[in-house]
């Protein structure tokens, strides 16, 4: 297993697990497969590029066997006063890799990251209510909620609650 930025010669494995990723768990973003499947390949390529700055920004990657299993965003605060901290964004492991331990090796491995690299004290993930194995993942790993946006996603009919969750680096 290698851990490691994305980069625009990923772009064709990125897009791909993107689109799985909101085909096979729809309820744990807020984009959809739908808005997504007919953007462009340079339109991802952008994104990685456009997420990518030092000292730690950038999509990372799991690979197994140069195989994209798993992704997530690490972006530090561009604020002046805020760049103590990071979020979290986006998680996804292939379902087929699941269970192995790769998604808390993968937040492990940038917790340390930032802390080492960027002077980062407090990383903040969020995810949505219904999806009880990220919390459970994220709370494992250390994180503690501090709150929950009621109803701030919508999907169709149906509402969710994001739940904000920080980890002290």
């Amino acid at each position: 297993m290698i851990i490691r930025l994305l980069t625009t010669d990923d772009v064709a494995q990125y897009r791909a697990l993107r689109l799985k990723a909101l085909q096979t768990n729809p309820e744990s973003y807020l984009s959809t497969y739908e808005s997504e499947k007919n953007k462009p390949l340079d339109s991802f390529a952008w994104e990685l590029r456009y997420a990518t700055s030092q000292p730690v920004n950038g999509y990372y990657g799991v690979f197994i066997d140069d195989q994209l299993v798993g992704y997530t965003q690490l972006e530090r605060s561009y604020l002046a006063k805020q760049q103590h901290i990071a979020y979290l964004y986006s998680l996804y492991v292939d379902p087929a890799y699941r269970g192995k331990g790769h998604a808390s090796k993968l937040l492990t491995y940038l917790g340390q990251l930032a802390k080492e690299k960027a002077g980062i004290e407090r990383l903040f993930i969020t995810c949505n209510r219904k999806n009880l194995p990220a919390q459970e993942l994220y709370k494992k790993l250390g994180f503690k909620q501090y709150s929950i946006r009621e109803k701030s996603v919508k999907w169709g009919n149906e509402y969710d609650d994001e739940i904000e969750m920080v980890k002290e680096l």
